[in-house]
């Protein structure tokens, strides 16, 4: 469940980790219907992850970029997650372990750890600049509650 007390950049790098770690995992399955299985888990996971993030964090961070007059920069990290879930699609229907389906994996990886390593360096300041601590918790709060809903909407879906 939720805890109001962790602030939405923890709960973004939890998600961040899990996501590489299960990107790697994946990349080293050798077990076709596992690698297919793991790859269900990992797009589940980052649909759910990005969905939230772009509700809570892209939305309130392009709420304090027009209070200051600023453009955001959130519409390229929109455009990243569609990237990741149109590879992730191409993926669902190839066969692991061929050539191309390695180099989609690759440049699935890729784009995650720049997608990554972008909020990190710049969305995470700016969250800092624009939010004192108690707003960060509370993000961190309506985040891992949007991100609980979706999961339950998933797994209605695939009920």
């Amino acid at each position: 469940m939720v805890n109001i007390d962790i602030e939405i950049r923890e709960l973004l790098r939890r998600d961040h980790e899990k996501v590489v770690s299960d990107i790697e995992a994946l990349r080293v399955e050798t077990d076709s219907r596992r690698a297919l299985s793991r790859l269900a888990a990992l797009r589940r996971s980052w649909v759910i992850h990005a969905l939230a993030e772009e509700t809570v964090v892209y939305r309130a961070l392009e709420g304090a970029d027009a209070a200051r007059g600023a453009k955001s920069k959130a519409d390229e990290r929109f455009i990243e997650h569609e990237l990741v879930e149109g590879l992730f699609d191409k993926l669902s229907r190839g066969r692991p372990g061929t050539l191309e389906w390695t180099a989609r994996l690759n440049v699935a990886r890729e784009l995650i750890g720049r997608h990554i390593d972008t909020e990190h360096d710049e969305m995470f300041g700016r969250l800092a600049r624009n939010f004192d601590a108690d707003a960060l918790r509370e993000m961190g709060h309506r985040f891992a509650l949007a991100r609980d809903k979706l999961t339950m909407l998933e797994e209605a879906k695939a009920a």
